[in-house]
């Protein structure tokens, strides 16, 4: 029996997209896949805020409140770059003579500059042009970090689903398959499950290019 490519292209495409609904509906539990790639962000505010509680006055938010909310932010998909500007602030909110020192550290920046800068922030003094140079560096230096924990969380989350939607597609290729009584191998529902999640996307428009060339080849046929 000849197969029919455009309804193929389709079921293919329609099996890729279960399996991706299939992943969302992961999130409902504890956020689910949501949460994939949020140990990276985890570790940049461990690096740069430590250990902060609500029992130390004048310190900035808990770290456990830092957390919180970053961790709403990026299971809710606020924009990356918000995200970013939301945890630099957290992060500076926490720059204090007290920090200045280990915040050196992780920006290799030179750490008495740093204090110094830290003090006069503090009291709102001027900075010597050594100073703003220093600052300079540890802002770009922090931006460059917070930058890489963001798309280092981005790329896990992706992958992460895309994984997971591939297993789901391969699950419900093999479950398909045994309710067609095996019209296919089982070699072939597994390839079907492992091309489903990238096709999906674009899979009408594949079938609609192979409807119109079917077509063209039909009428010059004809």
């Amino acid at each position: 029996m000849p197969i029919n490519w455009y309804e193929a292209t389709l079921a293919v495409g329609a099996l890729g997209t279960a399996a991706t609904g299939l992943v969302d509906t992961t999130k409902v539990v504890a956020g689910g896949m949501s949460r994939a790639g949020f140990g990276y962000i985890k570790q940049l505010i461990a690096r740069t805020v430590g250990k902060v509680s609500d029992a130390q006055p004048g310190a900035g938010l808990a770290t456990g409140d830092i957390l919180d909310t970053l961790l709403a932010n990026w299971m809710n998909g606020m924009d990356t770059g918000a995200q970013k500007a939301i945890a630099k602030s957290f992060i500076k909110l926490h720059f204090n003579p007290g920090t200045a020192a280990a915040l050196a550290g992780q920006t290799n920046v030179d750490p008495d500059a740093l204090t110094s800068v830290a003090q006069k922030l503090a009291t709102v003094t001027s900075l010597t042009p050594a100073e703003s140079d220093a600052y300079g560096r540890f802002d770009l230096a922090l931006s460059a970090m917070v930058d890489r924990a963001y798309e280092r969380a981005d790329q896990l989350y992706r992958n992460s689903c895309k994984a997971l939607a591939c297993a789901f597609a391969v699950a419900l290729a093999f479950l398909g398959d045994a309710q067609l009584n095996w019209a296919i191998p089982g070699w072939q529902a597994l390839i079907v499950g492992l091309v489903a999640t990238p096709l999906a996307p674009m899979a009408k428009d594949i079938a609609n290019a192979i409807q119109t060339a079917s077509d063209a080849v039909g009428s010059v046929k004809g």
